[in-house]
C-alpha cells in the first residue's frame, strides 16, 4: 500500500493524464502518452515518476516547459522527446551541472515545469494562455504546479528562469484573484533578487487554502525559500562558449547561488568536486542510457575541462 506522500503523487498523476488512458497504468512513461483514440499525442505530458522519486523532496526545480533540442516536436531529445525533464539537450546537460554542483541527483529531487508539455509553437516559453489552459483534469497547468509545490513540500524551490518563478508563486496564490502572473517588477519589490535565496515574500503571501494543506501536509515545516536563477538554456549557458564570456560567467554565477543556498536553507555541506551520477533510477531508463545520458556525458565532459 503506498504511503500518504506517494499517495499525493499518484493522484495528480491520475489527473494530469486522465486524457491518456494507457499512461494510468504506467507511472514511469514507458511510451509516449496516447490519446483516448490511442494515437500518439502530438504533446505528450511530462509529468511521471520520471521527474523524481514520488516523496517529500528538500528540492523543488522548477522550469518553463519542456524543450525539443531544436526538433520542434520532431525530434527525440529534449523532455519532449524523452519525457525525462531537462533530457538530453544543452539545456540538461547544464541543469545536471547545476544539480551536482550541490550534491544532488535525479533520484533525490523533484523537476517540474510551469508548463509541462512542450509549447504549441515547438519550443521556448510556454504563453500565458497556455499556463491558463486545462490540462488533464487540471482547470490549468497552475493548477499542477500548485499541487506539485504541496506534494513535493520543499525547503527551498529553485526557479529556473522569469517563467518559473512567476508559475511558482501564481500557482501559490491561485485563490487570492483572478488567474494571472506576477511581474517580475512586482516580485522584486516583494524582495526576490536573482541568485539570492530568500523566505517566501510576506507581500505575495500563498492563499488561505495552500497555507491550510501545507500545514495538514508538512505540519510545521516553514514555507520554501525562493531561489530565482538564470533559465541552464543554451541561450544563456554553454560548455561550448569560451570563459570569459557571459555564457560561461552565468554558469558560475548560478552555481555560487546554489551553493550559498545549500548552506543557507538547507545547511548541508556542498561537495568539493561536483560527484557522477548514479546508474540506478532514472538513470536506468533506456531513454536515459541511450540517448540523454551520452549527450550529456559530453557536454559534463566539456565543462569540467572548463574548470566547472
Amino acid at each position: 500500500m503506498p504511503d500518504a506522500e506517494a499517495l499525493r503523487f499518484r493522484r495528480i498523476f491520475e489527473r494530469v493524464h486522465a486524457g491518456h488512458p494507457r499512461c494510468l497504468e504506467d507511472e514511469w512513461l514507458a511510451e509516449p502518452c496516447r490519446l483516448a483514440d490511442g494515437t500518439v499525442s502530438p504533446r505528450p505530458i511530462v509529468w511521471s515518476r520520471r521527474n523524481g522519486p514520488w516523496r517529500r523532496h528538500d528540492v523543488l526545480w522548477v522550469g518553463a516547459a519542456p524543450g525539443n533540442a531544436g526538433g520542434k516536436g520532431a525530434g527525440d531529445l529534449g523532455a519532449h522527446g524523452t519525457r525525462i525533464p531537462f533530457g538530453g539537450d544543452i539545456g540538461g546537460g547544464n541543469f545536471d551541472v547545476l544539480l551536482s554542483t550541490i550534491g544532488l541527483d535525479r533520484n533525490r529531487t523533484f523537476v517540474v515545469a510551469a508548463l509541462n508539455q512542450l509549447p504549441a509553437r515547438g519550443g521556448g516559453e510556454p504563453t500565458f494562455p497556455e499556463l491558463a489552459a486545462p490540462i488533464g483534469d487540471y482547470p490549468s497547468s497552475l493548477h499542477l504546479l500548485r499541487d506539485t509545490l504541496l506534494a513535493v513540500g520543499p525547503r527551498l524551490v529553485v526557479a529556473l528562469g522569469n517563467v518559473g518563478l512567476r508559475a511558482a508563486v501564481a500557482a501559490a496564490r491561485l485563490e487570492a484573484g483572478p488567474l494571472r502572473l506576477p511581474s517580475l517588477a512586482r516580485l522584486e519589490k516583494a524582495g526576490l533578487t536573482r541568485g539570492q535565496a530568500v523566505a517566501w515574500p510576506g507581500a505575495e503571501p500563498p492563499d488561505s487554502g495552500f497555507q491550510a494543506l501545507w500545514a495538514e501536509f508538512w505540519a510545521d515545516r516553514p514555507l520554501p525559500a525562493l531561489l530565482w536563477l538564470t533559465h541552464p538554456s543554451a541561450q544563456n549557458m554553454s560548455p561550448y562558449a569560451r570563459v570569459e564570456t557571459a555564457f560561461h560567467r552565468r554558469m558560475l554565477e548560478a552555481q555560487d547561488a546554489l551553493r550559498r543556498a545549500a548552506r543557507e536553507c538547507l545547511g548541508v555541506a556542498v561537495p568539493a568536486e561536483r560527484p557522477v551520477f548514479p546508474t540506478d533510477g532514472i538513470y536506468a531508463l533506456p531513454e536515459w542510457r541511450e540517448r540523454v545520458g551520452p549527450r550529456h556525458a559530453q557536454l559534463d565532459r566539456l565543462w569540467r575541462e572548463k574548470g566547472v
